[in-house]
């Protein structure tokens, strides 16, 4: 129970500078072999990222511009900006890996394609509110793009990065990149930046 509850602790102390995941797809996979800073960033692609892009999929396929449907991006609003783009926000609690804490992102989507279950240019700034000061901040580095290869459900492959500052108190203990240049499962998790 303590570890979950130090979760972002663990990653400012994760012993190794990268590793590889073993999911091949995203979209609420949540079986990874990283250390724990590099779990809890593919659970930012995986789980918020393309968690939300499904939401979006079937808010666009029901004409609805807010989620508010048992999801758990419900009260997530859904505006169009232009003729492929939409921009997501949220604000509320969100679980990672049973946990439970206030986060909130806004989200550019871009459909890459006329597919109803399509690829997508997606870029995220948010942030994260934990337990005993903790915090985290995250945004893609450019576009991160989402596509279906060989898939029916959810994304096959991953191009982009994804960065977050781990914070204590205010003070900053941690930078991670998580970089895709493929299947979510050959992502390249660093630290220490």
């Amino acid at each position: 129970m303590k570890k979950t509850l130090y979760i972002l602790a663990a990653a400012v102390l994760a012993l190794c500078s990268c590793s590889k995941g073993s999911t091949s797809i995203v979209g609420g996979h949540d079986n990874y072999s990283y250390t724990a800073g590099g779990r809890y960033m593919m659970y930012i692609a995986d789980d918020l990222v393309a968690g939300a892009l499904e939401d979006l999929e079937m808010a666009l396929d029901m004409g609805k511009t807010e989620i508010t449907w048992a999801s758990r991006f419900n009260g997530m609003t859904i505006v169009k900006d232009s003729e492929n783009t939409w921009l997501l926000s949220y604000e509320g609690p969100f679980a990672f890996d049973g946990q439970s804490y206030q986060t909130s992102f806004t989200m550019t989507a871009t459909k890459a394609n006329e597919l109803k279950h399509a690829n997508w240019n997606t870029s995220i700034v948010g942030q994260r509110v934990e337990r005993e000061g903790y915090r985290c901040t995250f945004e893609s580095v450019g576009n991160i793009s989402y596509q279906v290869l060989n898939t029916n459900k959810g994304w096959d492959a991953l191009y982009g990065r994804l960065s977050m500052l781990v914070y204590r108190n205010n003070e900053k203990k941690d930078g991670c990149i998580l970089e895709f240049n493929g299947s979510p499962s050959q992502a390249t998790f660093l630290r220490g930046m």
